[in-house]
């Protein structure tokens, strides 16, 4: 079902048209535990011909910088703002997937978003779970797209 390409798309094209910001996608990481030293997670959950989730990790810096971004603003701690922003780009991210897969005639459902932030969480999945990672790099830093899923 080609998910990395899916997401590297829909990534470069939220933030190369709604956020202006100049990305580039990494190599997926290859499967196992990596430890993503990041602060926030936007998650967004899917449903459908397949189940799972879209999250976006980052570290706070990288997650202002986007907001800075995209509201105009100077952003100078995680806020609101911060959190409801990065889910929105998760909704947005997951809206271009979902798209992408409706032209193959796969169905594919999505829930509201959930975004948390900490210096210390953990986000889990069904431990059969596909997964699939891929590091975006900007100016400021490195944030990551994972998507979790089972086909049904």
């Amino acid at each position: 079902m080609e998910f990395a390409k899916k997401i590297i798309k829909s990534t470069e094209e939220i933030f190369n048209t709604m956020i202006f910001m100049e990305i580039s996608a990494d190599d997926p990481l290859t499967e196992g535990k990596e430890v993503l030293d990041c602060h926030i997670s936007a998650m967004i959950g899917l449903t459908g011909d397949f189940a799972g989730m879209l999250s976006i990790h980052c570290p706070g810096t990288v997650g202002m910088a986007i907001t800075g971004e995209m509201l105009g603003m100077d952003v100078e701690e995680v806020d609101e703002d911060v959190k409801d922003t990065l889910g929105e780009i998760a909704n947005m991210v997951a809206g271009g997937i979902k798209q992408a897969f409706a032209a193959e005639n796969v169905r594919l459902g999505l829930s509201i978003p959930t975004t948390v932030s900490g210096k210390s969480y953990t986000v889990s999945s069904p431990t059969k779970s596909n997964r699939v990672i891929i590091p975006f790099d900007l100016e400021q830093g490195r944030f990551f797209v994972e998507m979790k899923y089972n086909l049904n």
